[in-house]
């Protein structure tokens, strides 16, 4: 039988023939890869799987050594308690012989101390008493006694005595780690102590233990589990007659391999080592020249590497001989598609050339005017296969389209008027915030400026000021969220914080005023990072408090760049009955307070790059101390404008910058 080859049915066999040949080839040459990658990967899976139950169990054995050690610390410092208030019951004893005149004072404390001089802590190194002033009464070297410890520091770098003192005034009692002179010697150790206040006679008695101690025996205890482990690893099965082996950081054996499975050298320690966390293998050869595969974890408490290495020819023998019988299947697979290809080709070709002239005459229709339905019937209601269900999407998407034309029609004209509307509710969110510069000419003592960018039509950010007789009460925030919720939320804390500021003694009053306000009605959980301060324009005192928001900046007139971090409390509206503190500061003539929301430092490029806080800071830094308010914020809007570039605006942008120029200024324009 000849084949025409003009024939849709020619062209369609064709054309499949084609597809599934080319196909085919793509998709077996592929397969045959991926079935060799995933024979691969689950030989590799097994092994990683051993890998991380040997570094599960050894973690969580090492927890179980931590807490063995933390138990016994405390199980010193309860002995050394109780060994204490003992000691504490007997200097009562000897105060109540003075009191009752048995004894003078003189020779009560100098009894009680001569006794101190001659007892030891149980489970301790020595006793040690000290007075207020830091003076040595009881130390078991006698060349120290009467002079001062004050020079030696605990772990935070405070004076042991003066830490002392101060823990036990507010907690009564205290534990200590610190460096401290070995007996007999210079040479400093750590120390830990219980120190418990005499307070009749102003003592402070620590009884005294070596942290070396507690380390022997931390470190025995990990020796016995080294080798608990070496024996539960050596009977451990991996794949390909591998092993699993722990070496340390400086390249030592904690579990070494078998003797039969020694194949890992100096270098191919090495290699692991810079593998470590790594899904991929490591690839090495071993001592009789097979090529291995390794993988590792580092288990940073230990400094101990995990390693499991294996012979990649074993590892690799399941996946070769899946790949062959894969290639097998798809020989015969692509065989019978070529047969069954005319059959498909005869069956789809006359439908098809009716569904492509009712698809032209869709490109010419006019789908604004009444539905007119020109799909033939017997091919939507006729076929009840593949091709009929194609003609009823055909005709359903006619019908669609009609209706779809005429509603996008009306959608257009619908988002015209909301963009409208939202446009006339920027200009009333903007009209809610101050926006006349210079905001106090009559005041020269100040020199600000603020400025807002929303990154959309409206946001949540905001910014106010005013003035209450000679103070500036100021506000930045930044609420959750965008939008309109946003902004509403936006108008009503912008709204209570003036109010609270006007009522309020302190920021941190103000502040838990409009957060009380705000998480009593606040069904949608919204909530606003805010900055509250208020300046007294004659002193220079800055008094402020910070909700949750970021740290402003200090510009001193000398040029030093201070961040106040201080955090008063969290975000306003999350929570209730919220306690929220004031901090001071001063402003000298000439510094400048930077004020910002995360829009700033959170501009990202079109590479994901963040603007970041130092760049801020060096920005700001390196501005001309002669500019106004005004410039300095255009040079910062500017900067970001840079960073930037044409990447979208993420988060609204809003600063405020003051300059405090310092009373006598206005005091010298009085004069004048």
């Amino acid at each position: 039988m000849r084949l025409a080859i003009h024939s849709l049915k020619a062209r369609i066999f064709l054309a499949l023939a084609a597809i599934l040949g080319l196909v085919a080839c793509v998709v077996m040459a592929h397969s045959l890869l991926a079935v060799r990658e995933s024979a691969i990967v689950a030989e590799q899976r097994s092994v990683q799987n051993v890998l991380r139950m040997a570094e599960l169990a050894i973690r969580s054995e090492y927890h179980t050594l931590l807490a063995g050690k933390v138990a016994l610390v405390q199980e010193r410092k309860a002995r050394f308690r109780e060994f204490d208030r003992v000691i504490l019951q007997t200097l009562a004893h000897y105060q109540n012989l003075a009191t009752q005149g048995q004894l003078s004072e003189q020779e009560a404390r100098t009894q009680a101390l001569a006794w101190l001089q001659k007892i030891r802590p149980v489970g301790g190194e020595y006793l040690l008493v000290f007075d207020r002033d830091g003076v040595a009464l009881v130390y078991p070297e006698p060349a120290l006694l009467g002079t001062q410890l004050s020079g030696y520091t605990d772990f935070k770098g405070r004076s042991v005595v003066a830490a002392a003192w101060d823990e036990a005034d507010r907690y009564g009692e205290t534990v200590l780690i610190y460096d401290w002179k070995a007996v007999g010697s210079n040479r400093l150790v750590q120390r830990y102590g219980h120190f418990l206040p005499f307070r009749p006679w102003n003592w402070m008695v620590a009884s005294v233990g070596r942290v070396d101690e507690v380390q022997g025996e931390a470190d025995a205890r990990l020796a016995q589990f080294r080798t608990e482990l070496a024996r539960s690893l050596g009977q451990v099965e991996v794949s390909g007659n591998g092993a699993v082996v722990i070496f340390d950081g400086q390249g030592q054996w904690v579990v070494p391999p078998a003797a039969a499975n020694d194949d890992i050298d100096p270098r191919a320690k090495t290699a692991l080592r810079a593998a470590a966390g790594n899904r991929d293998a490591v690839h090495f050869q071993g001592r009789d020249g097979r090529v291995m595969q390794g993988w590792a974890t580092y288990v940073r408490a230990l400094d101990w590497y995990v390693a499991v290495a294996a012979p990649e020819a074993a590892l690799t023998a399941p996946a070769r001989n899946l790949v062959t019988r894969q290639a097998l299947v798809f020989a015969g697979g692509l065989l019978l598609g070529l047969l069954l290809a005319w059959a498909v080709a005869s069956g789809i070709a006359r439908p098809l050339v009716r569904l492509g002239q009712y698809a032209k005459g869709l490109a010419g229709a006019d789908f604004s005017a009444a539905p007119v339905q020109s799909m033939p019937a017997d091919l939507a209601d006729g076929r009840q296969d593949e091709i009929g269900a194609l003609a009823r999407s055909f005709a359903s998407m006619e019908t669609a389209l009609y209706r779809n034309v005429r509603s996008l029609v009306e959608i257009t004209g619908e988002r015209e008027r909301i963009e409208g509307e939202l446009g006339v509710a920027r200009d009333i969110q903007l009209g809610l915030l101050p926006k006349m510069f210079p905001a106090f000419p009559e005041r020269p003592e100040i020199d600000l400026h603020a400025t807002l960018v929303s990154a959309r039509e409206i946001g949540g950010d905001l910014y106010d000021f005013f003035l209450t007789g000679d103070t500036l009460n100021f506000t930045i925030g930044d609420v959750a969220g965008k939008g309109v919720p946003a902004a509403l939320f936006m108008a009503i804390t912008k709204t209570l914080m003036k109010a609270a500021g006007e009522s309020c003694t302190t920021p941190g009053a103000a502040v838990c005023q409009v957060n009380d306000h705000l998480a009593r009605d606040n069904p949608n959980l919204m909530f606003v990072t805010a900055f509250n301060g208020v300046l007294d324009l004659h002193t220079g005192e800055l008094q402020f408090a910070n909700a949750g928001h970021n740290p402003p900046l200090i510009l001193r007139a000398d040029g030093r760049c201070e961040i106040l971090r201080n955090i008063s409390g969290p975000a306003l509206g999350a929570f209730e009955d919220m306690e929220y503190a004031s901090f001071t500061e001063y402003l000298q003539p000439g510094d400048w307070l930077l004020l910002y929301t995360d829009g700033v430092t959170e501009a990202m490029d079109a590479a994901g790059q963040l603007y970041g806080e130092t760049r801020l800071a060096q920005l700001m830094a390196a501005c001309d101390t002669r500019g106004n308010a005004e410039q300095r914020v255009n040079t910062l809007m500017a900067d970001l404008a840079t960073h930037v570039g044409a990447a979208d605006q993420s988060d609204d942008i809003t600063v405020l910058a003051i300059r405090y120029l310092g009373a006598a200024t206005h005091t010298d324009k009085e004069e004048t």
